[in-house]
């Protein structure tokens, strides 16, 4: 790609603009890049964004400017950005079309999630970018609305190989969405080159001493220098430009624009009020309501002389702080006259949204009518998806509501959709406007779920279960599903909190479940979560053998829910939430269970079912656009993976998990990085990601968290044949066998940890209660592991039917894992009494397994036994697959097992023209030619053609 004759560099800007010129020649390379540029307001962002315009002759530019007034209005700047390509939005697939259109307000529907519409861009962008290269300049990011900002973050992140590029300019410091995208931070200029820029506007000479002040003061902000000395003569400024070394230079920058502005007709700042607070820049909107406030069409001439506003096609200001300074510098009065005369000059039909919020602006305290309007647009903005813009009009609303009732009414929907948006203060904020006596049981009991829901969201542990019991009884009369979801919520919540809560732990949880009683009628699949969550409080109150029965009805018809071909189950029955007007809910079909259904599954290590449900979990999540579950349910579906021994898929899971986590704000904790090094016997790795999260942890008071730890820790020290350090590890675990169905996954690392470290008696008490479990459960994983352990504890004569047994059963489930192991302690039994033939049988095949699972350090021990034996075991030959990069390998899975580049694309939040790029790249490192090849490279079994 060919760039006209190098424009002149920006004055003291070299590096700045080489990483520009970067940007460029990858596109230029079929690459993509995005690049955030972060400073201070006058540091020269916008110029380097004109700068990256000019150069880039090639490419097709888009650009978009965020503006603070719009913050409020759903995907504005992602509209703005995306207007020239809508064209394109009939290409896309069906249902990111739909969503794109929706969010645009070009289509009516169901709000779109902001993946699907995040993916939508993606695609709009990487099909333009098809014919010739496409940059993207966003100025002024830190003002995009939240939806837009998000999206774009997204895309930017994903980017690969589409000839795409996208930057950034923030203002700084802003607490932003770009975290994680590369950045360059501008820092104010040389002293040598603020010195040149100084000369530039000042005339006559300018004593060195004031010259190096002026510099120091404005720290070689490029605006500030200009500003600051713009017209002076140097006698002027000799004694400084008098500012307070507190001052920020952005407000010195902004004082200097106020004073500009003050010295224009007051005609003219009339003028420049009413486009500062019409944030589109449409320029017949604004010249009619200058003309209803009486202002003549030439008014703003004078401002555009002094080069503080251009009036085209669109009225831009030349700096955002001249747009702030106008407003700043007007009386309170003028600005709600202004807001009144756009209002008044608005189509009421093509942007009632907008001229709502202006007639906001306008009011001068309560006011019903504007209030009303505000609560229609919040509706509008959450149909397009704007879920944080709807909240905001939504407050807005309450705020002006005259009426004592329904302005609590209109707090309370405002404060659940800030909670829904991740406004947790906000949401807060809401609820103290709300007089709770002035409302009916139901809305009391939502006031209660939504602080039940912000404390849940931000401490996990701690006091979040005993809110959410409290919301739920509140709920049980009037809504005995939300009632019901809500203990569900409590239960997670306080077996999350372990040893941790604060006041209400499991125990009071489970008993609160056991004597709940929510109001019918409940959904198919709520009744059986009802039966499962019942089990489970069963379970924490009086352990398994009395629960079992419960959990395996519940269990086995939520499986059957799960199986059946619609995703919500059978369930005809009228929704008890339909007809509530503005308080209804939609109801969470069969999605909102499958949490507990797979705990219950774990608790009963069903194999099966766990299997079934997560896979499902994350497939009906992704059908229904529920991503703020996804994190949850993936990190569910990579612990059947892990234990299956399907390491390179849970790797796959775990690498997909990462743009999720980053975009819902999910704790980081839920990825399984520490579970990997574990299993690999990397016991810094493990050691550094455990370190890395405790703080987080302990501070949300994720009690359970740390019984992971201490199951990870046994299993790692038993693989290195450490069993007094295993054995130490399970003790602080002990005392809570019943930890969301870890107690199967702890038992067994106790029972072989004790017997090995000399300390039979507490393998002896461990396996009693496995065994109890094994019995109540009655699924082949854990009688399979009951019998791992026993063979362990048992007399000589005894043991080896114990072996064979666990042998048999781990060998009927998916959890090879446990299988090798059964294998490595038979073939360890089987060569202390000298029967070395028959140990090496058993030996390989452990050492085997663990290599095909990247059990290394498990393999590590089996190696050692069968040198014990006399046998050699060579390091296996490395193979190509090892060579793939994470991504590399996760795309080459998928495409091995059969799916199309679009679909792997849509998976994995990536492009077609990406995962292309990726495949080049696998197919040459794997020596293969065809997808076939490749599946048999990636050992992966192909679907059957149809």
């Amino acid at each position: 790609m060919e760039h006209r004759a190098p424009a002149p560099q920006l004055l003291g800007r070299r590096r700045e603009c080489e990483a520009i010129d970067r940007v460029l020649a990858s596109l230029g390379g079929g690459q993509s890049r995005a690049l955030v540029l972060r400073a201070e307001a006058g540091a020269g962002k916008s110029a380097l964004l004109d700068y990256a315009s000019d150069r880039a002759t090639a490419c097709r530019v888009l650009r978009s400017t965020g503006i603070e007034s719009e913050m409020e209005l759903a995907y504005a700047g992602l509209h703005q950005l995306c207007v020239p390509l809508l064209d394109g939005i009939d290409a896309l697939p069906a249902p990111q079309a739909a969503a794109l259109g929706v969010a645009f307000g070009l289509r009516n529907g169901d709000a779109p999630d902001r993946f699907i519409v995040g993916l939508a861009v993606l695609g709009l962008l990487a099909d333009a970018a098809a014919s010739r290269p496409l940059l993207c300049l966003v100025d002024d990011a830190q003002w995009l609305d939240r939806a837009s900002a998000q999206v774009l973050a997204f895309v930017a992140r994903r980017i690969v190989a589409e000839s795409v590029g996208i930057v950034f300019a923030v203002r700084e410091p802003v607490d932003d969405a770009f975290a994680g995208i590369e950045d360059l931070v501008l820092e104010g200029l040389e002293d040598a080159d603020a010195r040149r820029l100084l000369a530039s506007v000042i005339s006559g000479p300018l004593d060195p001493d004031v010259r190096d002040r002026l510099v120091a003061e404005t720290r070689g902000n490029p605006l500030a220098l200009i500003e600051l000395s713009r017209g002076k003569r140097a006698v002027e400024i000799a004694g400084g430009y008098g500012m307070t070394a507190a001052a920020s230079v952005t407000s010195r920058i902004e004082d200097t624009f106020v004073d500009r502005i003050g010295e224009l007709p007051a005609e003219t700042r009339s003028a420049l009020l009413v486009a500062a607070v019409e944030p589109v820049g449409d320029p017949v909107l604004i010249q009619r309501a200058m003309g209803s406030l009486g202002i003549e069409a030439d008014a703003m001439s004078p401002a555009i002389e002094e080069t503080l506003i251009e009036f085209g096609a669109r009225v831009r200001f030349r700096h955002p702080l001249i747009r702030s300074a106008v407003v700043r510098a007007s009386p309170v009065g003028a600005r709600r006259a202004v807001h009144r005369a756009l209002a008044a000059s608005a189509d009421a039909s093509a942007d009632p949204d907008r001229r709502a919020w202006h007639l906001a602006e306008a009011a001068i305290g309560f006011d019903e009518e504007v209030a009303a309007d505000l609560v229609r647009s919040a509706r509008r903005a959450q149909a397009r998806g704007g879920l944080a813009a709807g909240a905001t009009f939504h407050a807005r609303g309450a705020e002006l509501t005259p009426d004592p009732t329904m302005r609590s009414r209109r707090a309370l929907m405002a404060a659940e959709d800030l909670y829904r948006a991740g406004a947790m203060s906000d949401a807060l904020r809401l609820l103290d406007l709300t007089e709770p006596e002035l409302l009916d049981e139901h809305q009391r009991a939502r006031i209660e779920l939504v602080r039940a829901h912000v404390a849940s969201s931000t401490t996990r542990g701690r006091g979040a279960a005993a809110r959410l019991v409290t919301a739920a009884r509140l709920l049980e009369r009037h809504d005995g599903e939300t009632a019901l979801a809500t203990y569900a919520d409590a239960v997670i919540a306080a077996l999350s909190a372990g040893t941790h809560a604060e006041e209400v732990g499991p125990a009071e949880v489970a008993a609160a479940v056991l004597a709940a009683d929510p109001a019918p009628p409940l959904s198919g699949p709520a009744r059986a979560a009802r039966q499962a969550l019942h089990g489970l409080a069963v379970l924490i109150v009086d352990g398994y053998a009395a629960a079992a029965p419960t959990l395996r009805s519940g269990l086995d018809r939520l499986v059957a829910f799960a199986e059946s071909d619609d995703p919500a189950g059978p369930a005809a029955e009228p929704d008890p939430r339909r007809g509530l007007g503005e308080d209804a809910a939609p109801p969470g079909g069969l999605l909102q269970w499958l949490p507990i259904a797979c705990a219950v599954a774990r608790a009963l290590l069903d194999d099966s079912a766990y299997d079934l449900l997560a896979a499902r979990a994350v497939r009906i999540s992704r059908t229904q656009g529920a991503f703020s579950q996804l994190p949850l349910l993936m990190a569910e579906r990579a612990s059947v993976l892990l234990l299956s021994g399907r390491t390179d898929e849970a790797m796959s899971v775990a690498q997909e998990l990462q743009p999720i986590v980053e975009a819902t704000g999910m704790p980081t904790s839920m990825t399984r990085s520490g579970w990997l090094a574990t299993f690999r016997g990397d016991e810094r790795t493990k050691a550094e990601v455990t370190e890395r999260l405790r703080p987080e942890i302990l501070e949300r008071g994720e009690g359970q968290w740390f019984t992971t730890v201490a199951w990870q820790d046994a299993m790692l020290y038993n693989s290195l044949g450490r069993y007094p350090e295993a054995l130490a590890a399970t003790d602080s675990a002990a005392g809570h066998p019943y930890d969301l169905g870890l107690a199967g996954w702890i038992l067994p690392e106790r029972v072989e940890a004790a017997v090995r470290a000399g300390s039979p008696e507490l393998g002896t008490e461990a396996l009693g209660r496995l065994e109890e479990l094994a019995a109540a459960s009655d699924t082949d994983w854990a009688r399979g592991l009951a019998a791992r352990s026993a063979a362990l504890v048992a007399a000589a004569d005894l043991a080896e039917p114990l072996h064979l047994e666990a042998i048999e059963r781990l060998g009927r489930t998916r959890i090879r894992t446990a299988l090798a192991r059964a294998h490595l302690l038979y073939g360890e039994w089987l060569r202390r009494r000298n029967r070395r033939v028959e140990s090496r049988e058993h030996l390989r095949l452990a050492h085997q397994l663990f290599v095909e699972t990247h059990g290394d350090g498990f393999a590590e021990r089996a190696r050692r036994e069968l040198a014990a034996t006399g046998e050699v075991v060579h390091k296996p030959a490395a193979s190509p697959v090892d060579e793939l990069t994470a991504q590399e390998r996760q795309i080459a899975l998928l495409a091995a097992s059969g799916s199309t580049n679009p679909e792997i694309g849509e998976q994995l939040f990536l492009s077609p023209r990406t995962v292309e790029w990726h495949l080049r790249k696998v197919f040459v490192k794997l020596d293969v030619s065809s997808r076939r090849q490749l599946a048999r490279a990636m050992r992966v079994t192909q679907p059957a053609p149809a």
